[in-house]
């Protein structure tokens, strides 16, 4: 009996150390690597972590459905989804950051012709107390129209805060 009471005791002196909490990182270390994140991402072009044809307007950022096939029914809504990297911020006096984008579209056909477009057709700007880095856009465009067939639209972005500029360039067919 007595042997067994040491097992059980040292099964229990066993979990207690487990059960004592590691050092840790601290919240200064991770306002440090914050800072890291924002060094590197102001020197990234910007670009898109996601592009995609969405299902329906998305609930959030990373909150969307992604469209099973790239065909839409003349008047049909076309949702796209673009999670942008590498964005600037513009601070304010009062702390406060400002971002967001400008957005032109083209619409060309198969063979690479223009068949529609629009500069600053969408025009996105937020203010924050952060820098923002998750931030998602929701671009809606409905071709009326437009014969069956292939298209890309292509979607340039101009960051408000900076020079930098990106293209989304999705390929999709209208059908009968």
């Amino acid at each position: 009996m007595k042997a067994k009471t040491k097992i059980c005791g040292a099964a229990l002196l066993g979990l207690m150390l487990v059960a004592v909490p590691a050092s840790g990182q601290t919240l200064d270390d991770i306002v440090t690597a914050e800072e890291a994140v924002i060094a590197a991402w102001q020197q990234t072009p910007l670009t898109f972590r996601t592009s995609l044809f969405a299902d329906s307007k998305p609930q959030g950022f990373g909150i969307y459905v992604e469209r099973a096939h790239n065909e839409y029914a003349p008047g049909e809504p076309i949702i796209v989804y673009a999670e942008p990297v590498g964005y600037g911020w513009h601070e304010s006096p009062d702390g406060t950051y400002t971002f967001g984008f400008n957005v032109d579209f083209l619409l060309k056909d198969d063979e690479g012709r223009i068949v529609a477009g629009q500069e600053n057709f969408q025009q996105l700007e937020l203010n924050s107390r952060f820098r923002n880095r998750e931030f998602m856009l929701v671009l809606t465009l409905t071709v009326d129209g437009a014969p069956a067939g292939s298209y890309t639209i292509e979607y340039r972005v101009r960051d408000v805060a900076s020079d930098k500029e990106g293209t989304i360039a999705l390929p999709f067919h209208v059908v009968d």
